[in-house]
């Protein structure tokens, strides 16, 4: 550590060191925080080969670190490219050699391991004191099989994005379980409560127990050591991680004796401690023992969500008022035992939205009306589409006075949706508080991680104040991420040329805009083309979906239908036979429909994929099957599904065209590349080369340019199976079981195309899943239980009894070619044999077709790869 440096100095050169800098070339430095404002505080400044970070804390200098790699260096650091590649080597695109260093060096050019760039000090600071992070399902959906090596990649993720306060579940099941040991629970039953390590965080939450496991023997043990290490890092960093609190939540024999109350989620039945009765208060003070003999000190913020998705066992005002209060107490009390002061209790406002039905504003003000006001910390878990400050906690609010954390939650359950409001997210944080007082900050809660990287790149830089304010800004900082995403912007200029006064602001948006004209993002009116899309071009008129002769080949983007020309703004012009300018101007092309479709005014919900819909009827599966994450009134469906119904939404299909197009565009941009696969003429599918962004390899600006046209190719597959679908059952309507047989061939070759797809990425097989869960096994058997449990998550979801069927599903190789294909081909069979005897009425009895439609799910989902 350099004389002088504060402690926390060699934690932030280490999240450079990973990030592929030579930590010698990295000095850090602190800056005070002023007293009288929130403020967070950062700079840097390079000279001599030599970059100087001031942070008023740990956080702050990671964050400004992040801001110069992606100036000067030109790499974003994201979940898919955490480091920059100090070989990248050419980036100029192919049959031209690259430009020198002195005209327009690209980023994949720079050589880190040598003298940096220099910059002027340039500034960035945030206001809110809380950046929250994570989902107590995240570590179902995403992080159940994580190790060490993965979990450090994603705390220098939330350093190098500003992230404060992460939720840490890692681990709790441990504590759960010797707390539950302790209190005289054979093991045994422990074991057989606790379950599975995918499905646990439901356990915690009260939603469900007994599901999957036993765990390996060995699991506590690692699993402790793991929590250890990531919490010393998250300490190391300055980040105060949210710890689980005890729920109440317990097996029956531990209950104790009398009447239990008792709730119910999915077709479990939990029962639960009042927070007032003795029992409760026993068991939670040896909770608290427990989680700090096994995980360290506590750290002042706990999460704790008894009820969640499930009605409390009584309305009664003054039950929930004691509810409130005995939860609270009984946090406080583990602290003070411990010598720490009264903690923050963290809760989610998702169940006042979710049972907004009983969650009347009486109620909600009785929960936490004897819980002190700034010991609590509602986190606003849905706030780019459902948000609840303005009705809960403005003043005359049930919550009025309670500091507030503004979330977007944005993904459900790891679906493989491209989608999100760019603009409103602009708009949305840049508005807050909304005139609602007591904002603490800002955060992000995902149900899963890894996806969407615009979206969540946008919405950490937003809790900064050199993100967009305006159309025009958010203009520039798209242009920034597109080209420096792919390798093509170039260096800002040096120190000395600033236009102007001189001054450098903390505003990065302008970084890599002199790579291409304005015109390539940009509208006659200088508006805001990318969040105000053109009018798509819709497709080509079907022809009847009974007339097997109607489709197209089965390629999945041959059946989307092409407009004759690319919609993009007014007065861009395509320049001709450039080869630096050209794959600059494709990818801004590209991307303008892309964020002008998928990324438009209201795509706050999740584009539904039609590939994972469960048929269950002679019916069109994509109505009847719930749209996840809504308040549900009245009866539910009788197999309540993920969201997989996009019948309402007509801009999905009308998109496809264009989409296709964007396609073409970064298959183009590829090709031009050092090392490009140009296709053969004709080829419509752009199936990028076998690569994975998993680390181990440093990826580069190419891998991530073939994930994106993977990830976008599969959007159109996806979208387009809906014809096949459709064509299916009108055939069958029509008694033409060959025109069924007919669609469904076309439905299979599309499926087996998205598939192949996903087999050339790491992450997109379903054995990368399942393979992170057997290595946490010891012996055969243990690999075993793990992976069937794992697949359970991305299936059935816990059992044939549950409304959640394929809420986790996913577009991976593996999973549609051995799950996915076969239901549908159980159904398509059904129905052709059905047809044999006549037109298939949408009434026709289902038992024959639901009996096959299980017999494929729990083949699929007890099936081992040991």
């Amino acid at each position: 550590m350099t004389p002088g440096a504060p402690a926390w100095a060699d934690a932030v050169r280490g999240v450079g060191r990973r990030a592929g800098l030579d930590p010698a070339l990295v000095t850090v430095e602190a800056l005070d925080r002023p007293t009288s404002v929130a403020d967070h505080r950062a700079d840097y400044r390079a000279d001599g080969g030599r970059l100087t970070l001031r942070g008023s804390d740990p956080v702050a200098a990671s964050v400004a670190l992040g801001r110069y790699v992606r100036t000067h260096l030109g790499t974003r650091l994201t979940w898919q490219r955490p480091r920059v590649d100090p070989g990248a080597g050419d980036t100029a695109p192919s049959g031209k050699a690259a430009p020198s260093d002195k005209a327009a060096p690209s980023a994949g050019r720079r050589q880190v391991s040598g003298p940096l760039p220099d910059a002027q000090r340039t500034a960035v600071s945030s206001p809110h004191d809380v950046r929250y992070y994570l989902n107590v399902v995240t570590f179902g959906y995403s992080t159940p099989f994580w190790g060490w090596e993965r979990w450090e990649r994603e705390v220098d993720w939330m350093a190098l994005h500003g992230m404060t306060h992460p939720l840490m579940l890692l681990a709790h099941e441990a504590v759960l379980a010797e707390t539950f040991r302790r209190s005289g629970l054979p093991d045994a039953d422990v074991a057989a409560w606790i379950g599975g390590a995918a499905h646990f965080p439901w356990t915690f939450m009260g939603g469900m127990h007994s599901f999957g496991g036993p765990l390996p023997a060995r699991w506590a043990e690692r699993r402790v050591d793991l929590a250890r290490r990531v919490l010393a890092r998250m300490r190391e960093l300055g980040m105060t991680p949210v710890l689980p609190g005890f729920g109440g939540h317990v097996p029956p024999a531990l209950a104790g004796p009398g009447p239990v109350d008792e709730i119910e989620w999915q077709g479990w039945h939990i029962p639960l401690l009042h927070p007032e009765s003795p029992r409760f208060r026993e068991l939670a003070a040896t909770f608290g023992r427990v989680q700090r003999e096994l995980l360290g000190p506590g750290t002042g913020y706990y999460a704790v969500d008894p009820y969640i998705e499930s009605v409390p066992p009584s309305g009664d005002v003054e039950h929930l008022r004691g509810a409130g209060r005995g939860m609270y107490r009984a946090l406080a009390e583990a602290a003070r035992a411990a010598g720490e002061p009264d903690p923050v209790w963290a809760l989610q406002g998702w169940p006042f939205h979710y049972k907004g039905t009983f969650w009347t504003p009486d109620r909600v003000a009785a929960y936490l009306r004897d819980v002190p006001a700034d010991r609590t910390l509602v986190l606003d878990l849905w706030g780019e589409h459902v948000p609840l400050h303005a009705a809960l906690l403005a003043d005359g609010g049930p919550l009025a006075g309670r500091p507030w954390v503004w979330c977007a939650l944005h993904n459900f359950g790891g679906r493989p949706a491209l989608f999100g409001d760019v603009a409103g997210l602009v708009r949305d944080m840049r508005t807050l508080p909304d005139g609602v007082p007591h904002l603490r900050g800002v955060g992000l809660a995902p149900e899963a991680i890894e996806n969407n990287e615009v979206f969540y790149e946008l919405a950490t830089d937003l809790a900064w104040d050199d993100a967009p304010h305006s159309p025009a800004e958010l203009d520039a900082w798209l242009e920034s991420f597109v080209l420096t995403r792919y390798g093509l912007a170039a260096p800002p200029p040096p120190p000395g040329s600033v236009s102007g006064s001189g001054s450098v602001s903390g505003s990065e948006s302008g970084s890599g805009s002199g790579s291409g004209p304005r015109s390539a993002l940009t509208s006659e009116a200088e508006s805001a083309p990318w969040s105000s899309p053109t009018s798509p071009s819709g497709p080509a008129s079907p022809s009847s979906p009974t007339s097997p002769s109607s489709s197209t080949s089965p390629s999945g983007l041959a059946d989307v239908p092409r407009p004759t020309a690319l919609s993009r703004p007014t007065g861009l012009s395509r320049p001709v036979a450039d080869p630096v300018q050209e794959p600059i101007q494709a990818a801004l092309r590209a991307w303008h429909t892309i964020i002008s479709t998928l990324y438009g005014p209201g795509r706050t919900r999740s584009v539904p994929t039609p590939v994972i819909a469960r048929p269950w009827s002679a019916g069109l599966p994509f109505p009847a099957q719930r749209s996840a994450g809504e308040a549900i009134s009245g009866p539910q469906p009788p197999t309540p599904s993920s969201n997989v119904d996009a019948e309402n939404d007509p801009g999905v299909a009308t998109a496809l065209p264009r989409l296709a197009e964007a396609v073409r565009e970064l298959v183009a941009v590829r090709d031009a590349l050092p090392g490009g696969d140009a296709l053969p003429a004709g080829t419509s599918t752009a199936r990028p080369s076998a690569t994975s962004l998993i680390p181990g390899d440093t990826p580069s600006a190419r891998d991530l340019l073939d994930a994106d046209i993977a990830d976008l190719t599969g959007h159109i597959l996806a979208q387009g199976t809906r014809v096949h679908v459709r064509g299916i059952l009108a055939a069958a309507r029509a008694g033409d079981s060959d025109g069924v047989r007919v669609h469904m061939a076309r439905l299979r070759a599309d499926l087996l195309q998205l598939d192949d797809l996903a087999s050339a990425r790491t992450e997109t097989r379903v054995s990368t899943w399942i393979d992170a869960a057997r290595a946490w096994g010891d012996t055969p058997t243990e690999r075993d239980t793990m992976e069937r449990e794992a697949r359970s998550l991305v299936s059935v979801w816990g059992g044939q009894h549950n409304g959640l069927h394929d809420y986790s599903g996913r577009h991976w190789q593996g999973l549609v070619r051995d799950l996915y294909l076969p239901r549908w081909q159980a159904w398509a069979d059904w129905l052709a044999d059905a047809a044999e005897a006549g037109p298939v009425s949408e009434d026709a009895d289902p038992a024959a077709l639901r009996e096959r439609i299980v017999a494929v799910e729990e083949a699929w989902q007890s099936t081992t790869s040991g």
